[in-house]
């Protein structure tokens, strides 16, 4: 392996949830919420929809002003320092690890300023608002790749979805679908076996 390539949300963040608050901001049902969010996700992910964008249609639909920026301001997320502990001893080891994440630009500005800087223990940055394609599309794999000047095989996704694990590895990445904390035993293993 190179190449290793760290989602951000539930890998090196932790409590990056919003459409809770944004619910009850607005007034509405969390699931409906999200529902009416999966037909945006896309295009704010990939940067062709601003967040304002969005407000306004939140706006339009269901009757209510929004006079700031919820994205940003429901936005508290954590570092998750045991994940980057790994990131460490990869680079460590000769590795290059990077960031290939599903954002967007109120989230990412607070991302860059998290105390710890935790951006900053990477080798280069891939937000899907930037590079204008998101996962699971197999395009956002290949990018990276080509840009790191490696093959799909050997390259390692770090992923909590499995949509996008199942799209990585249909390339032909290795990948570790993290689903939660407390599993570092797990990730351990892992990132051990891919070292040898």
């Amino acid at each position: 392996m190179k190449l290793f390539i760290f989602d951000c949300g539930e890998v090196i963040l932790k409590n990056v949830d919003t459409f809770k608050a944004l619910a009850d901001y607005i007034g509405i049902e969390h699931s409906e919420l999200l529902s009416d969010y999966s037909k945006y996700e896309m295009a704010l992910m990939d940067g062709y929809m601003s967040p304002d964008d969005y407000y306004r249609h939140l706006e339009m639909k269901y009757a209510v002003v929004i006079d700031s920026d919820p994205f940003a301001a429901f936005f508290h997320p954590e570092v998750d320092f045991a994940m980057l502990s790994y990131v460490e001893k990869l680079r460590a080891n000769g590795y290059r690890c990077v960031v290939g994440s599903n954002t967007f630009r109120p989230h990412w500005e607070i991302i860059k300023k998290l105390d710890g800087n935790p951006l900053g223990f990477f080798d280069a940055l891939y937000p899907s608002h930037e590079i204008h394609v998101s996962k699971p599309e197999k395009a956002f794999f290949r990018y990276i790749c080509s840009e790191e000047g490696v093959q799909c095989d050997e390259a390692v996704l770090i992923d909590d979805r499995k949509e996008n694990t199942d799209s990585a590895a249909s390339l032909g990445l290795s990948v570790l679908e993290y689903s939660g904390y407390g599993k570092e035993g797990r990730a351990e293993a892992f990132f051990s076996s891919c070292m040898k």
